[in-house]
């Protein structure tokens, strides 16, 4: 008989009902509690699901059932005895602020639990959750009797355990969830599931396989010390033990790296099913890393080393993280510069002395970004031209030269990452010169052992020059090009402006009246009166013949 009046009782108030009613959900309500409901809810309160509308539909049938029921069995019915054949508590108090959406880790404590299809007890199945479980939960919610409910995700999808039964003692144990960064590499098969938990069923689509990598993003352990990691940008949980896993070393620094051509950027360190691909980047891309492991191939001294870096990229105007797998290579210090980036003249450097002495640096932009040189020389001092060419061989990048009318020299170079800056100048230059000379010095000759030189780091260092040529070059913030010219003479370019003192009028007229469109000075040298132009070259023998390249 008990079992025919569970189809009599309210689902809310758990009493025979009087006059039931049909709610959108399908399920049948006492109309005084479904209205009530329905005053403070938009929910059915036995799906939690939102309703569509709140219209109640009389159920005759049922409540034509009730009576006969009623009559039929009167000496063995009434509404007391039969609600007491039903379990029921204490209301317990609300003292927090539900719902709550989120992410929700629990285990399941001291015996136990069904699930439930809606956070009401008369809806308990027959499926149990086994002590030591651990669930997976997104909704937080008040259900019957004011116990609190989490409605669950992965397994059991949509359903419901609860916290506590109710007289408040607790059937879920709270487990705090730690977001981190790691990475491993699967060493055995390793099986993944919805929940981080070895008494639910693997993922039978799944699994991490030998050599694979995977990266983890936030972990949890069980009262048992087993310790369960999440993958990266995905829902799946492993039991991260040294049967199947062994951890990489990340490093956090930031570093750029150039792509040599293009390369998917995924969700997850994996490069096999559990990464997914996010967008392809181009080659020649530029990318600055947020974390970066290695992992070589073998043990072996020989074998390949792959780079696994995590960046973030732009995409459909928002951003996209993952990860990307290149091959051995060194990370760039700075990016390399762009393509056509700055005028071709500030990509010439060149040098020119009497008797034919030439030397010439190109830099050539390549399509990668990168940056090479051509040397071309002829005629110059020959430790001059060895240490130039020294450089070239060694793969430095020269920066700055020049060289004097009796066949003194400097010059200048790094690493193409900037690294390892380091000078060099010919031994018959002044002490003075050699012990304040620095890498990436503007320096220019003179006649009668002139010299200027504009210190890489600062400052000024000089000899036999005119007071006014000192005084600007100290005054300036920055000095863009210099010369010193035959008589005393010379041309300054810095942040304030140029100025010119006792040069060939032909030579000065050229600096003062440039060819329209030509560009900045950028550089120059002296008795060729070589003019370097941004955009444009223009060279003057001492007869004044000047000679115009377009750089553009």
């Amino acid at each position: 008989m008990e079992d025919h009046l569970h189809s009599f009782v309210c689902p809310i108030t758990h009493d025979v009902m009087e006059d039931p009613v049909v709610a959108c959900d399908g399920h049948s309500y006492e109309r005084a509690s479904i209205s009530m409901w329905f005053r403070d809810n938009n929910t059915s309160p036995i799906t939690n699901a939102s309703v569509h509308h709140k219209h109640l539909i009389p159920n005759h049938t049922l409540k034509k059932a009730i009576n006969e029921f009623r009559e039929r069995f009167a000496p063995f019915f009434d509404t007391e005895s039969s609600t007491a054949a039903l379990p029921s508590g204490q209301v317990l108090p609300m003292l927090e602020a539900l719902p709550e959406r989120g992410t929700f880790l629990y285990i399941v404590v001291h015996q136990p639990m069904p699930v439930y299809v809606a956070p009401s007890f008369i809806t308990a199945q027959s499926t149990m959750l086994l002590v030591d479980t651990i669930v997976l939960g997104k909704e937080r919610l008040y259900g019957e009797d004011n116990v609190i409910f989490v409605e669950l995700s992965g397994h059991h999808e949509g359903q419901y355990v609860h916290e506590c039964t109710r007289d408040g003692s607790p059937c879920l144990q709270r487990l705090e969830v730690t977001e981190t960064s790691l990475a491993f590499m699967v060493t055995s098969p390793a099986p993944l599931s919805l929940w981080p938990s070895h008494a639910v069923p693997s993922s039978t689509l799944y699994k991490a396989y030998p050599y694979d990598v995977v990266s983890i993003e936030a972990t949890i352990r069980d009262l048992n010390g087993r310790m369960y990691g999440r993958l990266e940008q995905s829902k799946l949980w492993a039991c991260l033990d040294r049967r199947h896993f062994t951890e990489l070393d990340i490093e956090f620094t930031p570093e750029l790296y150039l792509l040599k051509q293009e390369t998917e950027l995924r969700s997850n360190a994996n490069r096999t099913n559990l990464g997914v691909p996010l967008l392809a980047l181009p080659a020649y891309s530029i990318v600055e890393s947020d974390a970066m492991f290695m992992l070589r191939a073998d043990d072996s001294p020989s074998s390949s080393t792959s780079i696994y870096v995590r960046t973030t990229a732009s995409h459909g105007g928002g951003f996209v993280r993952g990860w990307v797998a290149l091959p051995s290579s060194l990370s760039m210090h700075a990016p390399p510069p762009r393509l056509a980036e700055g005028p071709a003249g500030k990509h010439i450097q060149l040098v020119l002395q009497q008797a034919g002495a030439v030397a010439l640096v190109l830099d050539e932009v390549q399509e990668s970004g990168d940056v090479s040189q051509r040397l071309i020389t002829r005629n110059l001092p020959r430790r001059f031209e060895r240490q130039l060419l020294n450089c070239v061989q060694r793969g430095r990048r020269i920066h700055r030269m020049a060289l004097g009318p009796r066949g003194e020299w400097y010059c200048s170079g790094a690493r193409p990452d900037g690294s390892g800056e380091c000078c060099w100048a010919s031994g018959d230059l002044p002490a003075r010169f050699h012990a304040d000379m620095q890498p990436n010095s503007l320096v220019s000759f003179g006649g009668d052992n002139e010299y200027a030189m504009v210190l890489g780091t600062g400052g000024v260092s000089s000899s036999n020059v005119s007071t006014k040529l000192l005084q600007n070059l100290t005054k300036a913030r920055r000095v863009h090009m210099m010369l010193l010219a035959r008589y005393g003479g010379y041309v300054i370019k810095d942040n304030v402006g140029m100025d010119l003192s006792c040069l060939d009028p032909a030579f000065e007229v050229a600096l003062k009246t440039p060819p329209r469109g030509a560009g900045q000075v950028c550089s120059g040298t002296s008795r060729a009166y070589y003019l370097r132009r941004m955009g444009e070259w223009i060279v003057g023998n001492v007869m004044y013949i000047y000679i115009y390249i377009f750089g553009r």
